[in-house]
């Protein structure tokens, strides 16, 4: 009786530990793994779609200056590439990435919008492994690249935010 009791409990304690460890290991990793201004044939198509899109209120992502666009030549794209790792047991779900904007910055969208996905769809960092998740920056000429990034995801329903700081 006394080892069924003893091997009941050890079940118990390891359960318990690999239930905290899940916990604990809910924080993603993050790191800016690349930052770059899109090449200008890339750039002058995406110019013109965001420009027509902010003069009709149409644009998804977030406006940081609400001013009409001027040239093209007066701005520049900028793709943050961001690395997150995640070394819990549960997936990470509905990730995203925001630019903490500076002046100057007009608009910042996601993965999802570049590649003419459905934004509603979700990035998923799967347990265990890395992912590259970017996020896109339109900004005027001349502007460092140096921003804060802040990457929210949900583990169990549970809303998390981390910033990670390029430069």
């Amino acid at each position: 009786m006394r080892k069924i009791a003893f091997v009941l409990a050890l079940i118990a304690l390891l359960t318990a530990g690999v239930t905290i460890y899940g916990f604990a290991a809910t924080r993603l990793d993050l790191r800016v793994d690349n930052v770059r201004a899109l090449p200008e044939a890339e750039y002058q198509a995406r110019f013109a779609r965001l420009k027509e899109q902010m003069a009709l209120g149409a644009v998804r992502g977030i406006v940081y200056d609400e001013q009409p666009l001027g040239e093209a030549t007066d701005y520049v794209l900028l793709e943050y590439t961001i690395a997150v790792g995640n070394r819990g047991f549960i997936p990470a779900q509905m990730l995203e990435a925001v630019v903490v904007p500076v002046r100057g910055d007009v608009l910042c969208f996601s993965q999802q919008e570049a590649e003419n996905r459905d934004i509603n769809q979700g990035i998923t960092a799967p347990k265990g492994r890395e992912i590259m998740l970017r996020c896109y920056l339109l900004t005027k000429k001349g502007l460092h690249a140096v921003r804060e990034i802040q990457v929210s995801y949900y583990i169990w329903g549970k809303p998390y935010i981390l910033k990670v700081q390029y430069g």
